[in-house]
């Protein structure tokens, strides 16, 4: 799942006995996920009683905290109604009580969408009073049938199970991507034409003529020629096709130049003089085209000034453009740098934002300008986003509150943060995060204390890990820490516990902190695959805190597999123990594992089951502790090591780390980097609290591999290299490597297959080489006869045609938005 997926978060309520269904609810998600979520780009959470500890705070809290972060409601009622949630003889009278009658009210305030409850059938034999459960529930049916509120529907058996709740997932995903009210939605995709009271228009739409003096030249030479194939080249067809799309009116489909037909005229008419309305059609094509920038557009917007706004169009585009030109537009706006674009009139600035934020208007759009507005609103804009969004209805007025978040992280954190969670924020950009967290020592605790509460997971991690490192985290906080969502966030709970002397059992740690995947919950159903990362994090965490003295002690008394008191061992008393760790990596640990072996035979007897599996399973071992010594090993940073490090990469297959990669970039050479390509990817170096999911395999490999070669950058480049190293290698190149290539290396980049990497290399040319430099490329890359890629075309073409300085502003930012 990519971090541009929607998160949908659905809230499955109901009492005991169901646990099939449950079980069966949470299969149905994954499967429509699989089979939906890039079709819908959105992606279905299912949270429920599961996610909350037994035994911490009042479970119901814990479980209403997450029902409150849900967007839907599902109710699942049997046989039971199920018990009282507290104390209190006049509160609900069941826990799924509680939870429906939170979410009619939440549905009801605007902060919850929709609701839908199930009902399996119940056999009451004829004759027969139903139980006091069973009349609970039936009574609770009757309701709903009488209120004609909530849908509700009935179901069998587990499979008749299935397809209701997959048939709800989709009704639901299909009206989240709105695709189910597009018909409705054609109405806007007509330009809009402003009439005598809209103070928008365009002073080139006001000639008499239909078509320009340029254009008319043209077409006047065009009809006299014959109508043999060779009378007329491609793009002078393709030109054709253009003063076409130059003339639309009310009642007309919406047109544009076609992609092949784009570049034809940009390849042999880009220094041509073309009439105003030609170029204005090339821009809109351009804009159209820009999700996937294979289209000209730079030299367009650059001969498509008006006075001294020369982004005149892309500001009208944004306003009052189609729907595509809409987002488009804003999207190459926000990379310009530039403000909410205003007008005279209506169209001022909060005409606009109520432009943006009204019901009608599309939902890509108004995202397109929360995503703008968060990274080019200013302060001042502030009230009058606020004023636009006062009608919005409440998902989009926090995404709204979303975007003034972004806003006010550019001045300052602690007022970010607080309204942040003042105001219910769902999701921020994880780029915004980042920006946020940047200084952790300008931050206030109490601030952070209060995140501790915020909805984005990421959000409520970094205030926790800042809390941790102060040692401000209260051991009731770190207890009310152990059910929330975030494992890396109980993660730290844990350890706060601990170091205040408050370790759990070992049946809640491993409840706490083990990911169950394919299962509904902690301890319930365990056929499925679990993820023992953050409590292989904590048991590792604790080891750190013994003395070399316990280590050894544990790693004698221990059986053959000692993996992670050894490793704990070197990395932290790597000086005492180095000459064990070079022996040891000397024979990849088989005298080592061998005498455990024996021993192993000595304590269970040689034909001991745990025997024969501990001899199965050594080469694994082996592995583990080859990587993580020589993790330890080269963080000694010692020369004389260089050849048996190089040993052991070559014989044991060990996995990548930081600390590796570190010493081969500062003792290799050149015949290294094949080792570095070779390491493994996946780090075995992840044991500190904060290193969790955050090593960058690589960025790493990148580093060591421009360290090992920056003697020999044309060779390097035409290395076999991963798509995501080579990616990452082209940003860790310094300008003036892009400088001191020659044309005819620089356009070999350019043909690179994957268009990731072939992207960058352009975005990196603009933001190296000098105008000139860059002109020369294009004209080099356009007039060759080789093939040539749009998207590189697109980009150089933003070096070639934009003043220096506006041309690197939007490299940079547009790198940063694919890094």
């Amino acid at each position: 799942m990519t971090d541009s997926l929607k998160i949908i978060r659905v809230f499955i309520g109901s009492p005991g006995g169901l646990d099939e269904e449950r079980r069966a609810a949470h299969e149905v998600v994954e499967s429509v996920n699989r089979s939906h979520s890039e079709r819908w780009g959105c992606h279905f959470k299912l949270l429920g009683w599961e996610n909350a500890v037994p035994g911490f705070v009042r479970p119901q809290s814990k479980i209403n905290e997450d029902l409150d972060r849900c967007d839907y409601f599902i109710g699942v009622l049997w046989n039971k109604w199920g018990s009282q949630p507290s104390t209190d003889p006049s509160g609900y009278t069941s826990g799924f009580e509680e939870e429906y009658e939170r979410s009619k009210a939440r549905i009801e305030s605007g902060h919850m969408k929709d609701m839908a409850i199930y009902f399996k059938e119940v056999d009451v034999p004829s004759g027969m009073e139903p139980g006091k459960e069973i009349k609970k529930v039936l009574d609770f049916r009757q309701k709903c049938i009488d209120e004609k509120i909530v849908f509700f529907k009935p179901f069998t058996g587990i499979s008749d199970f299935r397809d209701v709740i997959r048939e709800k997932l989709e009704e639901i995903g299909w009206r989240e991507t709105d695709l189910l009210t597009t018909q409705v939605q054609q109405n806007k995709k007509s330009k809009k034409e402003p009439n005598d009271s809209n103070p928008i228009t365009d002073p080139l739409s006001q000639d008499e003529r239909l078509f320009e003096k340029d254009a008319e030249d043209f077409l006047s030479e065009l009809i006299q020629r014959s109508r043999t194939w060779e009378g007329t080249s491609s793009q002078e067809v393709a030109r054709l096709r253009l003063i076409g799309n130059t003339i639309s009116r009310s009642g007309n489909d919406d047109s544009y130049l076609g992609n092949h037909d784009a570049n034809l005229v940009f390849q042999h008419m880009r220094d041509a003089k073309l009439s105003d309305q030609e170029t204005r059609a090339l821009l809109d094509c351009g804009v159209v085209g820009f999700e996937h920038q294979n289209v000209p557009l730079w030299r367009w917007v650059a001969h498509s000034e008006l006075g001294n706004n020369p982004f005149y169009r892309l500001r009208i585009l944004a306003t009052v453009g189609t729907d595509v030109e809409k987002r488009n537009a804003l999207h190459i706006l926000g990379l310009l740098d530039q403000g909410i674009p205003t007008h005279d009139g209506y169209f001022n600035k909060l005409g606009v934002l109520t432009t943006w934020f009204e019901e009608n208007t599309d939902s890509r759009v108004f995202d397109a300008a929360i995503l703008f507005l968060s990274s080019n609103g200013q302060q001042d804009d502030i009230s009058s986003i606020e004023d636009a969004s006062s009608n919005c209805p409440p998902h989009r007025k926090n995404k709204v509150e979303g975007a003034i978040v972004g806003i006010l992280s550019k001045f300052s954190a602690n007022e970010a943060l607080k309204r942040l969670c003042d105001r219910d924020v769902d999701k921020v950009d994880d780029q915004i995060v980042e920006h946020l967290f940047e200084s952790p020592r300008s931050l206030a605790s109490e601030t952070l204390k209060g995140c501790l509460g915020a909805k984005p997971d990421t959000v409520r991690l970094r205030s926790a890990q800042i809390l941790f490192s102060r040692n401000e985290l209260t051991p009731e906080t770190a207890t009310e820490l152990l059910t929330d969502s975030s494992h890396e966030i109980r993660l730290a709970a844990t350890e706060v516990l601990a170091d205040l002397g408050q370790p759990l059992e070992e049946g809640t740690l491993k409840s706490v902190l083990t990911v169950r995947k394919n299962s509904i919950g902690f301890g319930l159903f365990n056929q499925g695959e679990t993820d023992t990362r953050f409590l292989d994090a904590y048991r590792v965490n604790r080891l750190l805190k013994l003395t070399k003295n316990e280590l050894c002690e544990k790693i004698e008394g221990a059986g053959p597999f000692v993996d992670r008191e050894l490793s704990v061992l070197y990395r932290r008393f790597g000086s005492t123990t180095q000459d064990e760790m070079r022996a040891n990596l000397s024979d990849g640990f088989k005298e080592h594992f061998e005498r455990k072996i024996e021993e192993a035979k000595s304590a269970y007897g040689a034909s001991n089951k745990v025997v024969s599996d501990s001899e199965k399973l050594g080469p694994y071992h082996r592995k583990v502790l080859c990587s993580a010594t020589l993790s330890a090993l080269c963080d000694l940073k010692k020369l004389d090591d260089l050849e048996l490090v190089r040993m052991t990469v070559d014989q044991y297959e060990v996995d990548a780390s930081e600390n590796v990669l570190k010493y081969l970039s500062r003792f290799g050479n050149w015949q290294d980097i094949e080792r570095v390509l070779n390491l493994g990817d996946y780090p075995s170096d992840r044991t500190g609290l904060l290193s969790i999911s955050r090593t960058k395999l690589p960025r790493q490999k990148a580093d060591a591999i421009y360290a090992l070669g920056k003697m020999r950058i044309a060779d390097m480049l035409d290395l076999d290299l991963d798509d995501q190293i080579r990616k990452n290698l082209l940003t860790v190149l310094p300008q003036k490597v892009f400088k001191e290539l020659s044309d005819d290396i620089l356009l070999r980049e350019l043909e690179r297959s994957h268009d990731e990497c072939r992207i960058v290399f352009a975005l990196r040319c603009v933001q190296s080489l000098s105008k000139s430099r860059i002109k020369t490329l294009l004209e080099k890359y356009v007039d060759s006869d080789e093939h040539r890629f749009y998207n590189s075309v697109h980009w150089l073409d933003l070096g070639a045609a934009l003043p220096s300085a506006t041309a690197k502003s939007v490299a940079e930012r547009e790198l940063s938005r694919r890094l």
